[in-house]
């Protein structure tokens, strides 16, 4: 799954596609809109459509192919790092 992309000079380079962010776009139960980055680093809970595909398109630079819009049910899991306090 890697796609080749052309530099200035004309020649061409390997793209992992696994490195390149992608969006996916979709409603959770309550109906707000949810933006979720697919490697889990980061996203989103928005009250409108609109202000769900700005960002991702934001974050996405608007390239093409980096944002999915699904009409399946999604839930925002943030992950969140524990940190130990020392006493």
């Amino acid at each position: 799954m890697s796609e080749a992309l052309r530099t200035n000079d004309g020649e061409e380079e390997s793209a992992n596609r696994a490195d390149v962010l992608h969006f996916i776009v979709g409603q959770d139960r309550a109906g707000h809109w949810i933006v979720t980055e697919t490697h889990g680093l980061y996203g989103g809970i928005f009250c409108t459509r609109d202000a769900a595909l700005r960002f991702a398109k934001f974050e996405t630079a608007d390239r093409k192919g980096q944002l999915e819009l699904t009409r399946e049910r999604m839930e925002f899991g943030a992950r969140r790092r524990l940190r130990r306090y020392r006493a």
